[in-house]
């Protein structure tokens, strides 16, 4: 189909090259300013995806045993968030390996599981609205560490965040 258009285009251009030349001129000035715009929207959602943080750290002090990682989530962008999704990669020191067993996730995880899980997908979620400057912490179940690490020799890290905005 598109070597049809592309013939047809040609001929145009022999029979009539001034209005065809006139034509083109504006399907490629109107293309590019949709291009622009695209560009533009999608550049700004993404530093507002950049604004919003997540820390995570071991502290099964002010957590419980059973959920011992803590989670700081804030909301530096200008609008509300809706709901927050990620993961974590968790490397031992002296390691930059990702020891996290995330075949573990669908059975550990519990309630914050919904099916298979890779160092891709975002196994963590909250839905707790943020408004604009706001600090949310939340503890959660830790996974599941391929090896023998103690916690605290253990670094944890964020990945994969995403964020919906109202």
């Amino acid at each position: 189909m598109i070597w049809a258009v592309t013939i047809a285009i040609i001929v145009l251009l022999f029979i009539y090259p001034k209005q065809t030349g006139i034509l083109l001129s504006v399907l490629l000035v109107g293309i590019g300013i949709v291009a622009l715009i695209d560009y533009l929207v999608s550049a700004q959602k993404e530093k507002e995806q950049e604004l919003v943080s997540i820390a995570v750290s071991y502290d099964p002090n002010s957590c419980s045993k059973d959920s011992p990682l803590s989670f700081k989530i804030t909301n530096g962008s200008k609008k509300i968030v809706s709901k927050v999704s990620w993961n974590i990669i968790a490397t031992a020191k002296g390691s930059s390996s990702n020891i996290v067993d995330y075949e573990s996730f669908p059975n550990y995880q519990g309630e914050y599981s919904t099916g298979h899980h890779s160092e891709s997908s975002t196994p963590y979620t909250t839905n707790k609205s943020l408004a604009p400057g706001e600090l949310f912490s939340e503890c959660y179940k830790a996974p599941l560490i391929r090896g023998k690490f103690l916690p605290q020799n253990i670094f944890w890290k964020v990945s994969n965040k995403y964020s919906e905005f109202q």
